[in-house]
Parts: C-alpha cells; sequence; structure tokens
C-alpha cells in the first residue's frame, strides 16, 4: 500500500525557517560572544597576573635583591631572607603556580635569585627559560607571556615586572607563573558557560515561538471564520442588490475549501481578506449606484445632481469653472399618464433619457423631477451647445419616425443658460436662467400646440 506523504503548510514552512533562521542567529552570535569573552578574559587573566607581578615587585627592595650572592641563598642571611619572605607571602596568599626573582647575566641568559617553593625551588644561578616578555622586563618593561613556555616544572603562561635599584637599574625580575592548564580551563569555562547560555535562550525562543505561533494561529483561524461570514453575508447583500449577477453559494464554498487545503493559515486570511475588500466595493458601489442614479432611467438622479452642482460651485470658486445648464422637460407627460396610464409615460421617460445619452455623457445627464431633466454639459461654447442641441433634435425626429412604439409623439421643451464668469456666483444663477429660457419655450410650445388644435 502506497503510503500518502503529509505536505506542510506554509505556515509549518515558516515556523520552521524562523528556527532554523533563529538556530542559525543564535550560533553565530554564539560564536561572535564566545571569541570576544575569550579575547576579554585572556586580557583579564593577563592582566592579574600582571597586577600580580607589578605588585611583587613594588614589594622589594632592587638594592637588596641586587647585592644576593650564592652564599647568601646558602647560609640564608638577612638579605635572603627578606627577599624570600615577601615572595612567600605572595606564594601563600594569591592564586598562583609558582613566584621567584631572576636575573638578566646578559645575552638572553637568565638564572634563578630567590625561588620560595618549598618542594622543588630553584638554586641561585639555575637557567631560567628565556622568554620575549621576560626580556623586555629586563629592558625595564613588564611583560605577559602570549604563548606558554614549558620546562622542568610544567607548562606555564608568566608575567614578569622589573625591580629597579635606587639608580633606576634593573636590579632583577620578579616572576609569575600560573599553569597553562588552569588558565586554558578558565576560557574553556567561559565558552561552556556562554554555550550553555545561547542553548537556553534558543531553546526558550523556540517554545516561545511555538506558543505565540499557536496563539495567532488560533486567532486567525477565528478571524477567518468571521470574515467568512462577513463575505457570505456580503455576497448576499450583493445579489439582493444586483440580482442579475451571477451567484452560485455552493460552487464559492467549494472554491474556499479547496484553497484553504492548500494555503496556510496566513494566506488563507489573506484571500478572505481581499475577497471581503471586493465584497465591501461591490456593496458600496451598488449603494452608491442606487443612491445616485435614477431606478427608471438609469441616468443621475437628483442627488447626483446636486453633487454634480457642489463640485461646480468649487470650480467657480476657483475660477476654473466652463459649463452650462439645459432644463429638458417631457411635454404633455401629465397627460399621458392620466390618459394612456403610467406605463407609457414611464417608456416615454425611459426614451427621453436615451436619447440625452446618445448626445451628452452619462455623467452629465439628470433625472430630477417626473418630467425634468437637466444636463451639465462642460462647456459653455454656444457652437458646440447649438451643435449637440442640433443632434438632438435629429435623434429625435428619428426616434419619432421609426423607433417609437406608442402613438404620442415624444417631444420635450429646452432650456439653456451658460455660466458667465464675474456674473453667476454660483450654479443656482445659472439654473435661472435656464428655467426662466424653459417657461418661455414651454408656453410656445403650449401656444403653438394650441394653434394646431383649433386648426
Amino acid at each position: 500500500m502506497k503510503i500518502k506523504r503529509r505536505k506542510w503548510n506554509y505556515t509549518t514552512k515558516y515556523l520552521l525557517l524562523g528556527l532554523t533562521f533563529l538556530l542559525t542567529v543564535d550560533l553565530l552570535l554564539g560564536f561572535v560572544l564566545n571569541a570576544q569573552s575569550k579575547l576579554a578574559m585572556t586580557v583579564l587573566m593577563r592582566q592579574r597576573m600582571m597586577n600580580a607581578a607589578k605588585t611583587a615587585a613594588a614589594s622589594l627592595d632592587g638594592d637588596l635583591l641586587k647585592s644576593i650572592t650564592a652564599e647568601d641563598c646558602e647560609n640564608k642571611t638577612e638579605s635572603f631572607e627578606q627577599v624570600m619572605s615577601v615572595l612567600d607571602l605572595f606564594q601563600q596568599n594569591m592564586d598562583m603556580k609558582y613566584i621567584y626573582a631572576v636575573k638578566h647575566l646578559g645575552n638572553k641568559n637568565f638564572v634563578f635569585i630567590v625561588d620560595p617553593d618549598p618542594v622543588d625551588p630553584g638554586k641561585f644561578g639555575e637557567p631560567v627559560v628565556c622568554t620575549d616578555a621576560l626580556f623586555e622586563a629586563s629592558q625595564g618593561t613588564a611583560g605577559v607571556d602570549q604563548t606558554p613556555f614549558t620546562d622542568r616544572w610544567g607548562k606555564f603562561y608568566s608575567a614578569y615586572c622589573p625591580v629597579f635599584d635606587s639608580n633606576g637599574g634593573v636590579a632583577g625580575i620578579v616572576a609569575v607563573d600560573y599553569d597553562a592548564a588552569w588558565f586554558d580551563d578558565q576560557i574553556a569555562m567561559s565558552t561552556a558557560t556562554i554555550l550553555f547560555i545561547g542553548t537556553v535562550s534558543l531553546l526558550m525562543a523556540a517554545c516561545l515561538i511555538i506558543l505565540i505561533t499557536s496563539h495567532f494561529r488560533r486567532k486567525i483561524n477565528s478571524l477567518y471564520r468571521e470574515l467568512s461570514e462577513l463575505s457570505d453575508e456580503l455576497d448576499v447583500l450583493n445579489h439582493e442588490m444586483n440580482p442579475g449577477a451571477q451567484f452560485d453559494p455552493e460552487a464559492k464554498k467549494a472554491k474556499q475549501a479547496e484553497g484553504v487545503a492548500t494555503a496556510s493559515s496566513f494566506e488563507a486570511l489573506g484571500q478572505k481578506i481581499q475577497q471581503a475588500h471586493r465584497g465591501v466595493k461591490q456593496y458600496v458601489s451598488n449603494v452608491r449606484e442606487q443612491d445616485f442614479t435614477d431606478p427608471l432611467t438609469g441616468v443621475g438622479n437628483k442627488t447626483a445632481y446636486m453633487a454634480a452642482t457642489r463640485s461646480l460651485d468649487q470650480e467657480i470658486l476657483t475660477k476654473t469653472a466652463d459649463f452650462s445648464i439645459m432644463i429638458v422637460d417631457v411635454n404633455d407627460l401629465r397627460t399621458v399618464n392620466d390618459q394612456c396610464g403610467m406605463t407609457i409615460g414611464d417608456q416615454m421617460l425611459e426614451d427621453t433619457a436615451t436619447l440625452l445619452l446618445q448626445v451628452f455623457d452619462t455623467e452629465q445627464v439628470f433625472h430630477i423631477g417626473s418630467d425634468e431633466f437637466i444636463v451639465l454639459p462642460r462647456t459653455s461654447s454656444p457652437q458646440t451647445l447649438q451643435a449637440s442641441f442640433d443632434l438632438l433634435n435629429e435623434k429625435l425626429d428619428s426616434f419619432n419616425t421609426v423607433e417609437r412604439t406608442y402613438k404620442k409623439t415624444l417631444s420635450f421643451s429646452k432650456g439653456v443658460a451658460s455660466f458667465v464668469p464675474g456674473q453667476d456666483r454660483n450654479c443656482m444663477d445659472v439654473y435661472r436662467r435656464a428655467d426662466a429660457d424653459l417657461s418661455k419655450n414651454k408656453a410656445l410650445y403650449y401656444k403653438q400646440a394650441g394653434d394646431r388644435r383649433k386648426s
């Protein structure tokens, strides 16, 4: 039987990637900190060794140290005992392996003067291993070995400090030995401490990430469910507001389930947010369309017209306005509604809107009353307006001749006025002139209609 391998989703992959990154950073940080700590520890240890050598050297009388001979060491004279007591005091009370006094015979040859070691002391005149730091001390500068050296007593790091006589010359050198194994153990202990702290911090961070991820996953799942409900409700609302749009709830749920199965929590949430966002935009668009669109004719309603005039009023204030207002009134609409029924009257309004849209842009045409339309051409040019009126009359004649489906001839009266800079303060001033022109043309229409009836 073939075992189906489980695919990790992106959230798990991101978590593992984060943990891997955290581990890498932690290791790199550990190496850097370890190197810096080792360097700092080495500096501190060497400084400690140097301080011990300097303190011991400062406690010795240089003239006395310079005067000690082999006979003094053999006979344990007072001079020898004074130097021995100082060195022994440091040997007993400080954390060092050995402390002793040496002198330079020249040509980098060094020998013991006094060694307080009770087990195997260096004899007066016995050679001492020369190191760079020891030679620097013989020249008057205290120094510390950078690398360990080996002699018959073992492997050591040493610090050296010159002891000066009353004439300022180097009477001898105090050497302080620290066991190399002890020195290295201190460094190793520091390294182990850093590694332990780094490991513990990594484990704690990993646990914290897992807890945070689990918490956020629960929150995300909860938010996803709420967004799903919101998205579904928006789809239902949009379908109710726009019944002609295709809407299949079952197909949508199946597609969502397929997407969630292959996506991470974050991706699924992102998809759901995008879907909800589209639903909100569609809902706002539908609401705006209903609020700004005349349901009968499909052109802008009175609300849309008022918004357009506010925009034009702003243009008037900024001296960028160039427009006209044309009022179109469908003739005999009330009579048609009374005699032929409102269905025919509504059809006449729809046909009027259609004719206007064949000449003017959609955003320029508004149905603001039962029989009244307003057009806002964005020009005040008489020639351009006249060309539009001629085209509208042509469209109207063609409609009445070819397309009209009812007995009553469609006609409408027009009133027009153009914005005059410096004269008109707002759209209402232009509207009043257009309305006066409409009243004049309306009266002329009814007079001509009456004359036709009399004849």
